[in-house]
This record gives structure tokens, C-alpha cells and sequence, in this order.
């Protein structure tokens, strides 16, 4: 064999050992990656198929995805996966100077000549509110360019405290070291030794997942992991590739024997209100960055009326409470500010909090401030309302009597029972059909409660005594309230009376309500069967007449 021959050989092997993968598609069968590889683009493992990674370095490009639908799996198996561009960068937690402050080590100790360090903020921002104070003593405040720090040859390892209200935002993504003779030398952030700092930068590739994940014995550089059906992780690392996303309702995540650090966030996972999980022997990140948070999305709780104000009391982990709060028109208010809130925390096992309660939960609660409705106005002692839980699992929470939602309810419901203690069927249209007419308030509170009455074939409006007829119903009783009813004219007719709800209801029929039909009455009017009943108006007048004219003739004798 010819040496040129030899050395093709060696080469298609050496070739043939790193594959590269730039699929933009889908996977629809069981595949395997069992060599090293690059892969760039985005492939999909469909639902019944699977892609096994086992013996191999994948390097991840930027940018780059792998999906895995539900029914899909995804195995990684003694393997490498390797973001190309992980986070380089680092940020502060901003809390500030003290024992939770964010700081890091120029390593001055290793140069004997004198040099400049320059801060470089990234993504275009701005170093300006931020202090960096070195080793408790000389501080550099920044601009808008950055921070430039200087050193004399000969200088110890020297630690930089960064504080300033925007030091949990603003990352630092490179550092420059200048020489006085013109030559540079970069420092990557995240080589460098740090206290209560973390990375900050693009996590270089994604993961998404609905399927199953499983990863074993591998180790983990990058990535953003979203794992939104069941992962199961053992014996593994991650660096700069949490917190892993494990948020839909019926994700499930297990940790066992293996190694977190370098979150990009306060917390190595995140989880939704109901994921389950199981933690075991995890080495975590610690120091500022918690184990666990457990987040809720947006909640909203739904009146019947409008116009309803209430208080949320021990939202978060400060417990607080952003004052009085209405709802809308529709009777909808939001729970806090409406946004995603974090409800559960599993702290760090080196802080403070941890030595407390290694868990803290959230047990908010609402509560109405002002009910008012129509039925209970002000000044009348009827409150209506109550307490509302907080539940996690739920995005639209219901404050109504009889939900699983509420503690404590009032709130009344109204009905028509019937028209009772009428005489006859027929009535004199002047004087008017006499009965009654009975509410029943099934209902915990009580209500001021009024009707009307209308002819039921005409439609037109009937005079029942007064406009409104009606009056207090107290909770779990009734009510008989007496009606006079008077037609303009003579006929055959019937009454349909209906029970008039408040306005501000969003659903008129929330609180009962309705209509209540009566008998048909005949109306006529009655003859008068008193027969002397002129003589005594004649005998007043004549006797007015000859009153008046004796009066006028003595007049004219006078005179």
C-alpha cells in the first residue's frame, strides 16, 4: 500500500469518526447518535419514534433544536452535549454590599507589570448606577461604555464587589486586560473564581420536549431545557444549563445522584403549579441560587357582579398585598398584578431560609372589601362576599356561594313561590283584586328585593299598589308582600310579575330571579245599589239655594 493510499485512509477514517448533522426535519423512526458529531438546525422525534445519543460528543450549535413530541423519546447515555457558544458571561444577584454581595477575583497576582482591566457590559447595555468596589475599600463606579480598573505590577489577587440596583440585570461578558507596552489579554467571566454570581449570556441551544427524556451517566454544557412530559435524569452534570422548565400539568421530573451548577437563574429548576418531582442525592448549585421555584401564570377570579372590590393577601414570597382591587364590567378582576408569580420555593441548602424551613409555600387568599349591589345597598347592613382560596391549579377562580373555591360566602338567591290569600276571580276594577305574593330567599344573605307586574297579553306595565312593591327577604326564609291590583279598564286578564335583579349582575340569573304568573280576574265595574242615594244630594242643594237667597233679601231690606 502507497503512502498516499495510507494516508487517505487515515484521513476518511478520522473524518468518518465526527459526523455532522444539519437536519432541519423529523425523526420517525428509532434513531441512534453513537459517534461524535456537530449538529446545527432543528429535527423533530415524532410521536412513536426515538433518538438514542450513547458514547458520543454532540456539540450543539447556536441556535440549534431538538423537539421531542409526546409519545416521542429522547435517551442520552454516557454522552457529552455540548453547546458550541455556552453563556461566558456573569451577573449579580443585586442584593447589594454584605454577605449576599456578588463579586469576583482579578487574578492580579499572576502579572508584574502594571495593567488596566476593562469591564465590558453585554448586549450594548450600560455599566451606569453600577459601583464596583475593590476589596472593600477604592471603588470605580461605571458608564455607559463599562468600567476600567486600574492595577500596579505586583498587586494581589484582588476581589470586586459590583453593587447598584441594576446589578441583577446587567451582565459583564468579557474582560480586557490592557498592558502598558500595547498587548491584551481576554478573560472569559465564567473561568474566573466568583461569590453569589451566576452566568449570564444565549444558552447556545434548546431542548424542547413533550415526550420522555431520559439522561444517564452524561454530562451537560449549555442549553435551555424545557421538559414538558416525563424526564428522568441519573448520575449526571449540568454547567450553565439551568434551570431546567418543567412546568405543564402532567410533566413529571427525577433527579437522582447527580451534580447542578452555574444556574442562569436564582433556581435550578423550575416548576409548574402541579408538576411532580423527585430529588435525591442532587448535588445543587446553593449559595444565592435555590433548588426548586414552583411558578402559577397568570389567575383570575370571577364575581357575579361588578363593581366588587376585594384584597389578595399573601401573594409571593414576601406575602404581600397590593391593596384594594375591582373588577371589571364583567365581574373579572386579576389575582396580584395578573402576571406569572412564584408560589413554592425549595431554598438553598446553604442559606438561611433553608435552616427556617428547607420549603416555603404560598397560602394566599382573598377577600371582598365592598359588595354593593342593588339588593344590598350601602347603609343598608347587608354585606355580601366573603374569603376566596388561592388555588395554584387554577387559572380562573370562582367567588360564588356553593364553589370549591371560597371559605366563607354570602350571597342570596331569590325566588317567586306564589300568589296566595286572593278572595275571587273577579274584582271592580276601582277598588282592585286583593292577594299576596310570596319570595323565597334560599340564599346565606339577606336582600332587599322588589317587583313589577305586567298584563301577561298586552305586556303593559299593571299598577299593583305601588311602582315597586316588595322589601326585605331574609337569607333561608320568604317574604309575602300584599299587591292591590288595578286595570284601566274592564276585561279578562292576568298578571305576570317579575323580580328585578341588579344591574350590576353580570348574568341577571346568577342570583335567582325570574317570573311568576297569576290567575286570569275578571274586571268589571260594580252597579251602585243604594236606591236613596240622590234625595239627600237634592235636599243638601235645595237647601243651600233657599239658604243663600234668604241671605240676599235681607241684604236688600238693609239697605
Amino acid at each position: 500500500m502507497s503512502a498516499l493510499t495510507s494516508n487517505m485512509l487515515v484521513a476518511l477514517m478520522l473524518v468518518s469518526s465526527l459526523a455532522v448533522s444539519a437536519a432541519e426535519g423529523d425523526i420517525n423512526s428509532d434513531l441512534t447518535w453513537d459517534t461524535d458529531r456537530s449538529h446545527t438546525g432543528s429535527i423533530t422525534v415524532t410521536a412513536g419514534s426515538s433518538l438514542t445519543i450513547e458514547g458520543a460528543e454532540v456539540k450543539m450549535g447556536l441556535g440549534s433544536t431538538i423537539r421531542v413530541e409526546e409519545g416521542g423519546s429522547l435517551t442520552i447515555r454516557d454522552s457529552q452535549i455540548i453547546a458550541s457558544s455556552p453563556p461566558t458571561g456573569i451577573v449579580g444577584f443585586g442584593y447589594g454590599p454584605g454577605e449576599r454581595a456578588s463579586s469576583f477575583m482579578i487574578p492580579a497576582g499572576s502579572y508584574f507589570e502594571d495593567f488596566y482591566v476593562h469591564l465590558i457590559p453585554a448586549n450594548d447595555s450600560s455599566f451606569f448606577g453600577l459601583e464596583f468596589l475593590l476589596d472593600g475599600s477604592d471603588s470605580i463606579y461605571g458608564t455607559n461604555d463599562g468600567a476600567t480598573i486600574q492595577f500596579a505590577g505586583g498587586d494581589s489577587d484582588t476581589w470586586i464587589t459590583v453593587i447598584g440596583l441594576p446589578s441583577s440585570s446587567v451582565g459583564i461578558s468579557e474582560i480586557e486586560l490592557e498592558f502598558d507596552d500595547g498587548t491584551t489579554e481576554i478573560l472569559v467571566p465564567t473561568d474566573l473564581k466568583t461569590k453569589n454570581m451566576r452566568p449570564f449570556g444565549s444558552s447556545g441551544f434548546s431542548i424542547v420536549s413533550d415526550g420522555t427524556v431520559e439522561i444517564i451517566e452524561s454530562s451537560i454544557i449549555g442549553g435551555t431545557w424545557q421538559i414538558d412530559g416525563f424526564a428522568s435524569i441519573s448520575n449526571t452534570s449540568f454547567n450553565r444549563s439551568t434551570p431546567l422548565i418543567v412546568q405543564s400539568p402532567s410533566s413529571s421530573l427525577s433527579i437522582a445522584n447527580s451534580t447542578i451548577g452555574w444556574s442562569l437563574e436564582d433556581h435550578d429548576v423550575r416548576l409548574g403549579p402541579s408538576t411532580e418531582f423527585t430529588f435525591e442525592e442532587v448535588d445543587w448549585s446553593d449559595g444565592l441560587t435555590d433548588r426548586w421555584e414552583r411558578r402559577v401564570g397568570p389567575q383570575k377570579v370571577e364575581f357575579a357582579s361588578s363593581e366588587v372590590d376585594y384584597i389578595v393577601h399573601g401573594l409571593g414570597p414576601t406575602m404581600s398585598s397590593l391593596g384594594v382591587q375591582s373588577t371589571d364590567q364583567f365581574g373579572v378582576g386579576v389575582v396580584g398584578q395578573g402576571i406569572e408569580r412564584t408560589v413554592e420555593i425549595g431554598w438553598s441548602e446553604t442559606s438561611q431560609e433553608f435552616a427556617i424551613s428547607p420549603v416555603w409555600a404560598e397560602e394566599a387568599y382573598l377577600s371582598t372589601e365592598s359588595y354593593r349591589t342593588a339588593w344590598n345597598p350601602s347603609g343598608g347592613g347587608l354585606e355580601y362576599g366573603g374569603v376566596v382560596n388561592i388555588d395554584w391549579n387554577k387559572t380562573t377562580l370562582d367567588a360564588s356561594r356553593g364553589s370549591s373555591d371560597v371559605v366563607t360566602w354570602s350571597e342570596p338567591f331569590i325566588e317567586f313561590d306564589q300568589i296566595i290569600d286572593y278572595e275571587s276571580l273577579s274584582a271592580d276594577p276601582n277598588s282592585g283584586w286583593l292577594a299576596n305574593v310570596t319570595i323565597i330567599n334560599s340564599g346565606n344573605a339577606a336582600a332587599f328585593v322588589y317587583f313589577v307586574c305586567n298584563d301577561m297579553d298586552s305586556g303593559m306595565r299593571q299598577s299593583i299598589g305601588d311602582s315597586y312593591v316588595g322589601g326585605l327577604v331574609e337569607s333561608n326564609s320568604e317574604s309575602t308582600f300584599p299587591i292591590i291590583w288595578t286595570p284601566v279598564n274592564e276585561g279578562y286578564f292576568s298578571l305576570v310579575c317579575e323580580i328585578i335583579t341588579p344591574s350590576q349582575l353580570v348574568d341577571e340569573t346568577k342570583w335567582g330571579g325570574g317570573t311568576l304568573s297569576g290567575p286570569y280576574v275578571t274586571f268589571e265595574d260594580q252597579p251602585d245599589t243604594g236606591s236613596g242615594s240622590v234625595l239627600p244630594a237634592l235636599i243638601v242643594i235645595g237647601v243651600a239655594i233657599l239658604g243663600f237667597g234668604w241671605y240676599v233679601i235681607r241684604r236688600l231690606r238693609s239697605t
